[in-house]
């Protein structure tokens, strides 16, 4: 692996943007659980379920685009040829 240089700004941009991402899937995990787990209420255990693993899927599926999109703005955020020779 080669040793890759960043613009400052960007990638903090981007570590920023997938902190919050992140922040977004874990409360999204934190509901479907309390969800699943909570007792009593008027709904049916089997409906308290069903949508708690609703909402621990869609936080999968936007961990995994968060990753994605953390690699591609990261990518974005390398610096190119002409402002690594700048830099010089």
């Amino acid at each position: 692996m080669k040793n890759q240089k960043y613009h400052l700004i960007r990638k903090q941009q981007a570590d920023l943007r997938a902190m919050l991402r992140g922040l977004v899937c874990l409360y999204l995990l934190y509901l479907g659980y309390r969800l699943a787990l909570q007792s009593g209420g008027d709904m049916p255990q089997g409906l308290r379920l069903l949508i708690g693993g609703v909402f621990a899927l869609a936080a999968v599926a936007f961990g995994i685009y968060a990753l994605r999109q953390y690699r591609s703005d990261r990518r974005a955020a390398e610096l190119t040829d002409e402002e690594r020779e700048e830099e010089l």
